[in-house]
Formats: structure tokens, sequence, C-alpha cells
């Protein structure tokens, strides 16, 4: 067959048709391969980007949120999963704990309920991920070298779709702009437009062929193929934006492993070689340069020995070798810089990558000033360890020279105590004496008196002279002298009976019932050779009634100390006036006031009032304990409370509030 018996319809039709068609057919052909290269080119890259920037994200939200898995802290981790609301292709992420329940989750505002979270971590991760989703599974480490749970997050791909399907519809609106172009420029002259349009299509072969989206078709005129040239180059300058854009978010996913401030290296397993580093861990190491850091083996970065002395060549084994298993391993290791310091960092090592090219990631955190710390803070704790021994051997040694310190002043106290009371007892007995001198004086002279009488009488009975009358006076001076004597032996026996009384209840201090007004007035007794010495005044007012069974000798020491304390310190030389009161307070309690209208108390003597040895007449016979002993007897023996209050220039009171039945048993 010859060549001018080709298809009929061909040769009927014009070179310009043909030239057109043919045109329209390369462009169109060229277009869409380009644009499916382009287009699947692109979709690949934005699924790898997307997937490495899920992981990314993924390692550190995982490691943020290990704190919260091991403290059991799920708002601490629903706070760390809240950080990827601000990343738009995020769907949810699920945290899992070590027991695969379910921790905390997080899904974005597009994800309506149910949780879009499996129940269990085996069920999240035997689910098949719907076609829509891509899905990154990554595990938690934990501070002692084992996964502290697992971190499942989705990412939706409809942004990635939608933005494919905006190329396709671009390169639909491009390539008809294209066919449209070619089309009209087949009307002109084939030798102006064929060659130009053979010189577009072989830029636009070079670029499907090599893949150099740089490469721009030349603009040889204004016309049709001149237009279509800048339409050519205008789709390919939006190319390179969008290849750009895919570059810098590969940059952004590499800004975030270069440019943390946590030391970073990557290590291919097989080759035992590091392949990556970012700035932080090149400072670490003190090589100067990444490509020394990279270049340099565990020898050069290790110090020989480890901490057990074990060569570190042996003992990164076990470490390595854990992490290429799948457990995520977290150790200490002693490591060298090229000028021969050596510091402390603690290595967290897991892996990833496929199987038949495993890689491994090592997170290094300097602990060197955490374990000088430590050792310095050890350290010091033994020696105050040893301080606090010798300190407490001191305390023992001083506590018992101290508690027989306070057991002889103890001793002192009490026996000091006794003097006193025993000094008041014989100031007792000597006014008891000087009281007794009166009446058993008057006796005695009445008798003298009666026995010369007598002796007159039996001489002048002896001569016969005795009268009636004689006898008869004899007779009225013995009535009265009988009197006389009757009188006054009964204010000694009186006198007697007060201070049989007294002094029983004071030195026995044996308890009974007794009629507090009785007991007031025989003590007042007792102390009248004093205050007939002086200007001062007792004044008694006892309501009535008022029946004790309690102890009546420690209540006269105690009346006795509050009065003579009122006589020398409150009214001294000046006259003046002691009140002694007492009235009912109650069924079971009584109060008894002593009150003088002397000088007072000062203010700051009050808080001091009832201290041992406090007094304000040192020197001058006090000795500090009455009111003391007033206090004890009061709180201990009678079994209530006494007060003081005082106004300078007023005198002062004493209160004491009693139980009309003292603690300690009934008296009989």
């Amino acid at each position: 067959m010859r060549d001018d018996e080709g298809p009929r319809g061909l040769k009927a039709v014009s070179i310009r048709t043909r030239l057109v068609l043919l045109i329209g057919f390369v462009t169109s052909a060229a277009m869409v391969a380009f644009a499916s290269l382009a287009l699947q080119s692109e979709q690949l890259v934005a699924r790898r980007g997307l997937q490495a920037e899920q992981r990314a994200l993924a390692a550190v939200v995982a490691n943020r949120s290990a704190a919260a898995l091991l403290f059991g802290d799920a708002e601490l981790a629903r706070e760390n999963l809240a950080a990827l609301a601000d990343v738009p292709h995020v769907r949810s992420a699920c945290l899992y704990g070590e027991d695969g329940r379910l921790f905390a989750e997080f899904s974005s505002a597009g994800v309506a309920a149910p949780s879009p979270c499996p129940v269990g971590r085996e069920a999240s991760l035997d689910a098949v991920t719907p076609p829509d989703l891509q899905r990154v599974v990554v595990d938690v480490e934990a501070g002692s070298g084992g996964a502290a749970g697992t971190l499942l997050l989705d990412s939706r791909l409809e942004l990635l779709e939608a933005r494919f399907r905006e190329q396709i519809r671009r390169w639909g609106s491009i390539g008809a702009t294209a066919l449209v172009i070619a089309l009209a420029l087949a009307f002109l002259l084939e030798r102006v437009i064929t060659g130009p349009v053979r010189r577009l299509a072989r830029v636009a072969e070079r670029i499907v062929e090599s893949g150099d989206t740089t490469a721009r078709a030349g603009i040889e005129s204004r016309d049709e193929v001149g237009e279509l040239a800048l339409a050519f180059n205008r789709m390919l300058d939006r190319l390179e934006a969008q290849a750009r854009g895919l570059r810098e978010q590969a940059d952004y996913n590499q800004v975030l492993f270069q440019k943390s401030p946590l030391p970073v290296i990557v290590v291919d397993a097989r080759r035992n070689l590091c392949i990556a580093a970012n700035d932080a861990a090149v400072r670490m190491y003190g090589f100067g340069s990444l490509e020394e850091t990279m270049a340099a083996g565990v020898r050069e970065v290790s110090a020989p020995v480890q901490y057990d002395g074990t060569p570190s060549e042996e003992a990164i084994i076990p470490h390595k070798a854990a992490a290429l298993s799948g457990e995520p391993c977290v150790y200490e290791w002693r490591h060298r810089r090229p000028d021969g310091s050596e510091f402390d960092a603690e290595v967290h090592l897991i892996r990833f990558g496929a199987d038949d090219a495993p890689m491994l990631l090592a997170s290094l955190f300097d602990i060197t000033d955490r374990k000088a710390a430590a050792n310095a803070l050890r350290e010091m704790n033994e020696a105050l360890e040893t301080r606090v021994a010798d300190r407490t051997r001191d305390l023992a040694t001083a506590n018992a020279t101290l508690s027989r310190t306070v057991e002889q002043l103890r001793q002192a106290q009490d026996e000091l105590v006794r003097s006193e009371r025993l000094a008041s007892l014989g100031a007792l007995v000597a006014g008891v004496a000087h009281e007794l001198n009166t009446p058993l004086g008057s006796v005695l002279l009445v008798a003298t008196t009666l026995g010369d009488g007598l002796e007159e009488l039996r001489e002048k009975l002896d001569r016969g002279d005795l009268k009636r009358s004689t006898l008869a006076e004899f007779l009225a001076q013995q009535t009265d002298a009988q009197s006389l004597i009757v009188r006054n032996a009964k204010r000694a026996a009186d006198l007697i009976q007060r201070f049989k009384q007294v002094a029983v209840d004071q030195t026995s201090e044996q308890r009974r019932a007794f009629d507090l007004a009785e007991v007031v007035v025989e003590v007042i007794a007792t102390l009248q050779p004093r205050l007939r010495k002086t200007s001062h005044h007792v004044e008694i007012a006892i309501e009535e009634g008022l029946v004790m069974d309690s102890y009546p000798g420690p209540l006269g020491q105690v009346l006795t100390n509050l009065v003579m304390n009122a006589m020398v310190h409150g009214l001294g030389d000046q006259a003046g006036r002691v009140r002694i009161a007492a009235w009912a307070d109650g069924d079971n309690d009584l109060v008894l006031e002593v009150a003088d209208d002397g000088v007072g108390i000062p203010a700051d003597h009050l808080p001091r009032i009832f201290d041992p040895f406090f007094t304000t007449k040192l020197g001058e016979g006090g000795s500090g304990l009455g009111l003391h002993i007033v206090f004890s007897l009061v709180e201990r023996m009678l079994g209530g409370r006494i007060d003081v209050s005082s106004v300078p220039g007023q005198g002062a009171t004493f209160r004491l509030r009693l139980p009309r039945k003292a603690p300690g048993g009934s008296g009989g």
C-alpha cells in the first residue's frame, strides 16, 4: 500500500486542521502526563511529609506524657494532648497506660462523640485504619527503662486529598487553557507556530523526564505562542511554589530535630555509625563540628570504663540489644570529650525504622551537676549524721547532769518548803506562848496573893486575933481570886485548844470535814500576837454554813501566808486593813478572797508572783517561797485555782476558787 493511500479522513483535512489536531493532542498528552507525574509525586511527598511530622509530634508528646503516666496525672496528660489542637491535620490522640487501658484522649473539634479511641490498647492496635486516616503508634518511655504506655495518633488525609483535588482542578484549568491556546496558535502559520510549540514540548518533556521544575520555556514573541509559553512557565512557578512548600514542611520537621535544646543523635544500627546529630549533641560531645561528631564511635565518646568497672565497649551491648528488641532503654552513661574531660548523661534509646534498616534515636540529658549535687548531699548527710550522733551523746550527758541538778533543786525546794512551814509553826508556837503568858501570869499573881492572905489568916488564928470581919473580908477576896483564876485558866485552855487544833492540822495534813468560818477564826487567832504589834486590822466575812470536806492544815497555811504577805508586802508600816471573805459558788465550789488596801503589786510582777524564790524583799528576810507554797497547796492538794488582781496604790486581791469536797476521796 502506498503512502498516499492512507486513511481517507486524515488526508481529506487540511494541514492547518491536522496541525491544530496534532498540537491539541500533543499538548493535551504532555499536560496530562506531566500533571499525572507531578500530582503523583506531590501526593507521595505530601504523605511522607505528613508521616514524618506525625512521628515527630508523637515522639514529642510521648516524651512529655511519660511523667503523667508514671504519676497517674490524667489532667496533665490531657493538657499535653490538648497541645495537638494547633495542628490542623490531627484528628485524635489516644494515650494508653502500661496496663493497656485508655488513660487520656484528645479529639479535634470536628470529631463528634462517641470517643474515637478504642477502649483498650490491643483493640487499637488490631483495629483496621480507616482509608481517610493515617495512624502512628509510639511507646511512651518510662524512667526505669520500660514502656510507661502507648500513644496512638491519627491524622486526617482530607487536607491532603483536598489539596490534591485542588491541584487536579488547577491542572485541569491550566491544561484546558493551554489546549485552547494551542488550538488558537494552530491557526497561525505552521512555520511560526510549529517551531515554538516543538521547543515548548521539548521543555515539557525534559521536565517530565528529569523532574527539574526549575526549567522554563523561552518567550520568543508576544503572540499566542508566547502566551502559551508564559502560561506554561506560570504553571511551573506554581509547581515550584508547591514543591517549596513541601520542602519547608520537611524543613519544619527537621527543625524539631535539629534545633531541639535536647541533644539527640541518630545511629544506623547495622553499620554502628552516627548518621545524624543536632546542634545540642555537637555542643555536648565537644568535637567542634557535626562531621567529627558523626565520625566518632563509642570508644571516642565514652570513658574507658563505666560506673561498675565494665569497659564501655562491653557495657553498651546489652543496652543496644534491648533497644533493638523494641524496648525503650534508659541508662546512665559516663562520657568523655576530646579534651579528656568527662561528664555523666542519662541516655534514652529507642528504635525506629524498618526491620531491614533499624535506626536508634538517642536523647541525652546531662546529669553531671545532678550527680555532683547528690554526692555532696550524701556527704553532707553523713557529716550531719555524725554531728547529730555527737550532739546526741552530748545532750544525753547534759540531760543526765541536768536531771541530777533538777533533782537536787527539787530536794532543796522541798527542804525550803518544809523549813518555811516549820518556821511558820514556830512563829505560831511563839505567838501562843506569848498569849499564854498573860492569863498564866494573872493566875500566878492571884495564887500568890491568896497564899499571902492564907498565911496572914493563919497567924491571926494562932494568936487568937481572928475576927469575923477579917474572915468575911478574906472570903470575899478568895471569891474574887477564884473567879479571876477560873477566867484566866479557861482563857489559857481555849488558847491551848486552838493551838492544838491548828498545830495538828498543819503538821498532820489530815483530811476531815470542818466549818470554814471556824478554821479561819482559829488561824487568825494564832496570828493575833503579831497583829497586836502592828496597826493593821483583819476583818472576817465568811458566809455561814460553808462546810468543807478537805484539808484544814494546808488551808490554814494558805491563809497564814496570804495574811502575812499582805502585812509585810502590801501594808508594811502603814495602817491598813486585811479582809477575808468567802461565799458559795454553786453547790460544789466556794470562793475565798484575801484582800488588802495596801500599795498593790506592779503589773510587771503579776506574771511571776507565784514563781518560787521570786521576792521583792531579797536580803530583808524574804525567801520568795510564801506565795509559791500557797499556789502549790491550792492547785495540788486543795484541788482549786488561785489568781491575783491588783491596781498599784489600791491594794491586791487573791481569789481562791476551791471545791467544797477536795479531790482524792472523802474524808472522815
